[in-house]
């Protein structure tokens, strides 16, 4: 059975409750997840509909857009790790760094994948903060998010993990 691109389309925007996305575009999309203190960013959407689905996450909208290795506008991988004992629900950790990467491992981090990769282009800044009662990072690109989140939401601002579109 074929699915029109469109359709597809449809079908993700009614589950999500977000613009159209085009599946066949290099661009992607990073979608933010929210539960209980715990954020969790993924370019795979059907893994934020399964998030979303099974009540884990509250879908937050897309944080940035990243793109795929070998885009002209590819700078660094975005990694993705996992530590399943972190914080009150297990804890995601992103990072441009390699080194950074490595480092966290002997903190029981697993490295779970490159999200994709971030953009030489500056067209939006991707801001890092982390919450250390809750063991978790915050990534945005909206400043006013971010400095909302270290005034009262407890984050303490960390670093630019690189651009995005």
């Amino acid at each position: 059975m074929k699915i029109k691109a469109k359709t597809l389309s449809t079908i993700v925007t009614v589950l999500i409750g977000t613009a159209s996305i085009n599946a066949f575009s290099a661009d992607k999309p990073l979608y933010r997840g929210y539960k209980h203190g715990n954020h969790f960013y993924t370019t795979d959407v059907v893994e934020m509909l399964n998030a979303k689905a099974t009540g884990d996450y509250e879908y937050q909208g897309v944080t940035v857009t990243l793109v795929e290795y070998g885009d002209a506008d590819a700078h660094k991988a975005f990694y993705r790790l996992y530590n399943k004992d972190a914080g009150p629900a297990g804890n995601h950790f992103y990072t441009t760094d390699v080194v950074e990467a490595l480092n966290i491992k002997s903190l029981g981090y697993v490295y779970e994948k490159s999200e994709g990769y971030t953009t030489k282009s500056t067209a939006k800044t991707i801001y890092r903060g982390y919450h250390s009662e809750l063991d978790n990072h915050f990534y945005t690109t909206d400043v006013v998010e971010m400095l909302n989140a270290t005034a009262s939401g407890g984050y303490i601002y960390q670093k630019e993990e690189g651009h995005g579109k």
